[in-house]
């Protein structure tokens, strides 16, 4: 039970809640009216207005029925342990009937988790076998499993294949960008592949030193307390491990092995997932963006608050410490506000989809195989084709069109391969769920809700006051004044889109003792920022890759002593 405990503590910390006691909480008004739900709320990066907006909705759709909407005052600290271990007091003495929350995976919850108890409710077939509930109380024509992308179901499941959690949120990560003070380096086309995006970074610093401003190509979070350095970098860690190749990606963050009935097994040697030549060019490119000469004055400072990384990107280049990208996600411009000379400087933000890593064009066009193409002529072809899929183009015309503008006539395989790189998203929605709780008197009416939530209704509420996607959207008409919003918008709805996220499951869990990225390197990206000067990105990686193997093989050991 401990070292469960102990692993549910570490996972809480990777994601970056911070580890505030239940006791510390606001007293709040629980409603014990038959009729009335009370609602935690996670205070993340989307605020809080929007479920108070639902609140109105729901209410009045329900006005009939007498059905109200208890939200108990929103906390960052309604996450993770702590609401776990409120459900574990149980129902009959939470009183608390609906969960919107995260840092809470299904297992957690599930009989073999913290508490080896079931802890919530199984919602498949009380929410997603049903349709979704419109304002005006009509319903969809599909089942709520059919509206929500097939990509993001298994995180609401246990490894029992129970389905205890509800996503709520559509949030991608990627690379927030300033492109006004990009263009007054003459760059006006955002980078598609990380070669292009090393070309920009290099460029700001060839311009800076004939003329300094102060302005760095990057800026990036590594203060454990806010969660930066476990997620924000590991966003595009994670997605280059994906992009590169996405089964071992699976393997990796599960140490089993998928069956052709779908079935996962425990591997009989889990740590070889560690013992992988794929991870040596994720590893380098990783401490590529990581080298401390592109990055803003303070940014391997790790008392360095989320506030102040986002300040050097939204400042202007007036000769003050600034920075020109950082990875983050769609849900930066809730966080930074629309306040002020924001509402201004916002206009100056986009926001596009990690690069994909340009190893990949290398592995499937370059030198080694049948194309037979240069480095930079692979580059070249990798970045076409993630043009094409950003704009939703079939496969037929980016094959045709790669030939047609490139000279390169590609083998459909290899072109979709690229596809499916391009599509993955890091999703970090996949971490906000909502939980009904075991035993929840109330769960009809609860459930009720949640059937709401995955409406359009929702989702264009959603867009208007919390600027994220419902991942149940499937005709938004609305649109935002921010082409930021716009932009994630086009990322999470684009065809190809493959939502990702290292989620740790419960056999590597036991394994590793819940390390999310390489055992031992909880804050990989600190260990990714300090790489000496003298040492090469491939050196580095070896190193760190034949460190990882070594750690994974004595977790392994000790695991089975």
């Amino acid at each position: 039970m401990k070292k469960l405990l102990s692993m549910a503590m570490a996972t809480l910390m990777a994601f970056g809640v911070l580890l505030t006691g239940v006791g510390c909480r606001v007293k709040d008004n629980i409603s014990n009216d038959d009729k009335t739900i009370n609602v935690r709320l996670y205070k993340a990066g989307f605020g809080e207005r929007f479920l108070y907006e639902f609140k109105d909705k729901f209410e009045e759709a329900y006005a009939e029925e007498g059905y109200k909407f208890n939200i108990l005052t929103p906390q960052y600290t309604h996450a993770g342990t702590p609401m776990i271990d409120e459900m574990y007091e149980g129902y009959e003495k939470k009183k608390i009937d609906l969960y919107i929350t995260g840092a809470i995976m299904p297992n957690q919850v599930s009989s073999t988790g913290i508490y080896d108890k079931e802890l919530c409710e199984n919602l498949e077939d009380l929410v997603f076998t049903k349709t979704a509930i419109n304002y005006d109380l009509t319903e969809s024509s599909n089942t709520i499993n059919q509206r929500l992308s097939s990509d993001l179901k298994p995180f609401t499941m246990a490894d029992s294949g129970e389905t205890y959690g509800f996503t709520w949120a559509q949030t991608s990560a990627g690379l927030v960008v300033n492109t006004k003070k990009l263009a007054a380096y003459g760059v006006t086309e955002l980078p598609r592949t990380t070669n292009e995006m090393f070309e920009i970074f290099d460029l700001i610093l060839e311009k800076e030193a004939e003329k300094p401003t102060k302005t760095h190509p990057v800026t990036y979070n590594l203060s454990i307390a806010q969660g930066g350095a476990s997620t924000y970098q590991n966003c595009a860690v994670e997605s280059w491990m994906a992009q590169y190749d996405i089964d071992t990606f699976n393997e990796f963050f599960r140490m089993q092995t998928k069956g052709e009935d779908g079935t996962w097994t425990n591997m009989e040697e889990p740590w070889k997932v560690f013992e992988n030549e794929n991870w040596k060019p994720v590893l380098e490119a990783s401490y590529h963006f990581m080298d401390e000469k592109y990055a803003a004055d303070g940014s391997g400072d790790t008392t360095m608050k989320l506030d102040q990384t986002q300040k050097l990107i939204m400042d202007d280049a007036n000769g003050q410490n600034n920075a020109i990208f950082m990875l983050n996600g769609d849900w930066f411009l809730n966080e930074v506000g629309l306040t002020g000379s924001n509402r201004t400087k916002l206009h100056n933000i986009e926001f596009i989809n990690v690069p994909v890593i340009s190893a990949l064009g290398v592995k499937l066009f370059g030198a080694s195989t049948k194309y037979g193409l240069s480095e930079a002529k692979c580059d070249e072809v990798l970045s076409l084709i993630c043009k094409l899929v950003d704009e939703n183009k079939p496969l037929s015309e980016i094959i045709s069109t790669v030939e047609a503008e490139k000279g390169v006539a590609l083998d459909e395989a290899d072109a979709q391969a690229v596809v499916d790189a391009r599509g993955v998203t890091y999703a970090r929605g996949i971490e906000h769920l909502a939980f009904i709780p075991k035993g929840c008197a109330k769960k009809e009416i609860a459930a009720l809700a949640l059937r709401m939530m995955a409406s359009d209704d929702y989702a264009e509420t959603f867009l208007e006051y919390a600027n994220g996607l419902s991942p149940y959207a499937t005709n938004i008409q609305k649109t935002s004044d921010y082409k930021f919003v716009n932009q994630a918008k086009a990322i999470a709805l684009n065809v190809y889109f493959r939502g990702i996220n290292g989620r740790v499951h419960d056999f590597r869990n036991k394994v590793l003792g819940g390390e999310v990225t390489l055992p031992g390197e909880r804050n990989l990206a600190l260990t990714l920022h300090t790489r000496p000067a003298s040492e090469t990105y491939a050196a580095a990686a070896e190193k760190l890759y034949q460190t990882s193997i070594e750690k994974a093989k004595q977790a392994w050991k000790e695991y089975n002593d």
